[in-house]
C-alpha cells in the first residue's frame, strides 16, 4: 500500500474519499510520505531486493537524502538485517512513526506480515 510514495508519479487516491477510516487517512495524508513522492530530483525508486519474503526499493532524493521501503511479502513477522549499499553514516528516520529510530548505514528489525517499512536515510 504504501510502495506508491517511490514512484515519482502523480498521486491519486481509488477509494471512496468520503469514507476514509483514520488510519487510510493517516496512511495518504503523511506528509513526510508525500514528499518522497514529489521530490524534486524526480528519480524512481530501484528495487534492490526481490524474493518470495522480500520486495526493497531504495530511491535518491535531491538532498542527497534517500528513501528506502521494506516490505514483506509474507503472511508471518520476519525480521530483517538489510545493508543500504550506501557509503556514509546515516539517520534513519521512520516515515510511519516520524522520528529518528536508529543511525547507520544498515537496518535491522522486525516487519510484520505484509507490513512496509519506510524509512529517509538522512545522512550524517
Amino acid at each position: 500500500m504504501s510502495l506508491w510514495c517511490m514512484l515519482a508519479s502523480p498521486l491519486a487516491a481509488t477509494n471512496d474519499i468520503r469514507h476514509m477510516t483514520e488510519e487510510v487517512k493517516r496512511i495518504l495524508l503523511n506528509p513526510e510520505v508525500i514528499l518522497l513522492n514529489q521530490d524534486s530530483l524526480g528519480k524512481q525508486a530501484v528495487r534492490k531486493l526481490n524474493n518470495e519474503t522480500w520486495i526493497v526499493f531504495l530511491k535518491p532524493l535531491a538532498n542527497g537524502d534517500y528513501a528506502l521501503a521494506i516490505l514483506n511479502r509474507t503472511d508471518q513477522t520476519r525480521k530483517i538485517t538489510y545493508n543500504f549499499g550506501l557509503t556514509g553514516n546515516y539517520q534513519i528516520r521512520d516515515l510511519w512513526q516520524h522520528k529518528v529510530i536508529a543511525t547507520g548505514n544498515n537496518w535491522s528489525g522486525n516487519v510484520n506480515s505484509y507490513e512496509t517499512k519506510l524509512f529517509r536515510l538522512i545522512r550524517k
